[in-house]
């Protein structure tokens, strides 16, 4: 059996530029952590949910991560994230037991380690698609690499405690290994398919949807066999289920009981004045919250907001560049559901990089690879766009599919001419250093 960890180990090749992303991965997490460093490491007996969500408002994600793993309070979907509660769980036992001895929550820089990681080999295993796959050059590969990672909402993602950029990471490493089998011609084995889809769809459970059709692309017919099918694809959904039951049962029934409680308690002792708040609040929630056309399943999608601003604002706007009215506000506190730019050339950044898009999509529409790409943006499209899955904060998405962009353009460089290559560059350079100075300026204003 092939060592499953040695797609983890370091090239030569890629020292220089893995040490470049460590660094500025590492400084992102500093911006978030140093903004309230003082009261995100208070080691107190409760009352983290005070702590972190009224200091932690970073464009509509959440900080249930930092709660869980100070805590043990679970406020994420665990039937969305199946293994996300077992994995954060031994990070709680370690920092429980470190909060008792030093009186220091450690929460923060324990999930600022997972996600510098993810988001490393997220960029690693992007190079190694563009290097590798692509045959790119070296120093294209990287220019790329830096692109996708200069997106408002791929950058923002590498530091909040939220699970995109894990999630991330594990579908850049599916692309990976998926390309190279495609490349020889090989076959995923019944135990990778399992391994992959156990992993992502733990993190987040459509994500197997995506596992799945590489499975197809990778195996063809084959992928329909019993046993593959078994063993490769029914198995890890079955244990994944089984987990999730497990913990909820375990973990959640008693904790909602609880919960319960603090809220009646808490309601009792509320003033005149923090009732109002909260009735407003609950006001601003129902107008501007997504809008369901039924109860169970279908509470999760919206059939009724109009998509042209949501995908000219969100999907193909704040995806790529920060607005600065309602700069990374949240569309459940005070944040309308699509912001204009203020600036024409905000659109002509976001038609460029579309542009560029679907130009390379056109070009290599021939290759097998980037036909599963597109299968799986098919799909997030599907999903969030069509049947309107999250489509309120539809740019929280982007770190799922925003890697088959710069792939996209591998195809272009690929294709032009050799004279036309340092325009090219030259263009793509700009992008990507505007992006990076644009948005992170915006970040740093808003944590600071």
């Amino acid at each position: 059996m092939t060592n499953p960890f040695k797609i983890f180990k370091i090239k030569k090749e890629e020292r220089l530029f893995a040490i470049i992303a460590l660094l500025l991965f590492i400084f992102l997490n500093a911006l978030t952590i140093c903004s309230h460093w003082n009261i995100y490491t208070m080691g107190a007996h409760g009352g983290f949910w005070t702590i972190f969500t009224k200091h932690f408002l970073m464009s509509g994600y959440d900080c249930w991560t930092w709660i869980m793993v100070s805590g043990m309070r679970i406020h994420f979907t665990t039937i969305r994230h199946p293994l996300y509660l077992s994995f954060l769980y031994p990070l709680y036992l370690l920092n429980h037991w470190l909060i008792g001895v030093t009186g220091v929550n450690f929460a923060v820089f324990m999930v600022a380690v997972v996600l510098v990681f993810s988001a490393f080999y997220a960029a690693i295993f992007t190079y190694r698609i563009l290097r590798e796959l692509l045959s790119l050059s070296r120093n294209d590969s990287m220019l790329l690499v830096a692109l996708l990672f200069s997106f408002a909402n791929v950058m923002l993602p590498v530091m909040v405690p939220d699970h995109f950029i894990i999630s991330m990471m594990l579908l850049t490493m599916t692309i990976y290994i998926a390309g190279k089998k495609m490349m020889k011609r090989c076959s995923l084995d019944n135990w990778q398919s399992l391994l992959l889809i156990f992993f992502t769809s733990g993190i987040a459970a459509s994500n197997g949807v995506k596992i799945m059709l590489a499975d197809w692309f990778v195996n063809g017919k084959k992928v329909f066999r019993p046993k593959f099918i078994l063993v490769g694809i029914v198995f890890p959904l079955i244990a994944l289920l089984a987990i999730q039951q497990y913990q909820y049962r375990a973990f959640e029934v008693p904790q909602q009981a609880v919960i319960a409680k603090i809220e009646k308690k808490n309601a009792a002792k509320m003033s005149v004045k923090d009732k109002q708040e909260l009735g407003n609040h609950h006001k601003w929630v129902l107008a501007h919250r997504m809008k369901s056309p039924g109860n169970g399943f279908l509470t999760l999608l919206d059939f009724n907001t109009p998509r042209i601003p949501v995908l000219v604002e969100d999907y193909l706007g704040e995806s790529f560049l920060f607005h600065k009215d309602y700069a990374l506000d949240d569309v459940n506190v005070n944040r309308p559901l699509a912001v204009a730019y203020h600036a024409w050339w905000c659109y002509g950044i976001e038609l460029c990089i579309v542009f560029l898009f679907i130009a390379g999509v056109w070009l290599g529409r021939k290759n097998k690879l980037m036909q599963m790409l597109l299968c799986w943006f098919s799909f997030d499209v599907f999903l969030n766009f069509i049947l309107g899955f999250a489509v309120n904060e539809i740019y929280i998405m982007t770190s799922g599919w925003a890697f088959i962009i710069p792939v996209a353009i591998a195809f272009i460089l690929k294709s032009l001419p050799e004279k036309y290559h340092f325009p090219m560059e030259s263009l793509l350079f700009f992008l990507t250093l505007f992006l990076w100075c644009y948005n992170t300026g915006i970040i740093i204003h808003h944590l600071y």
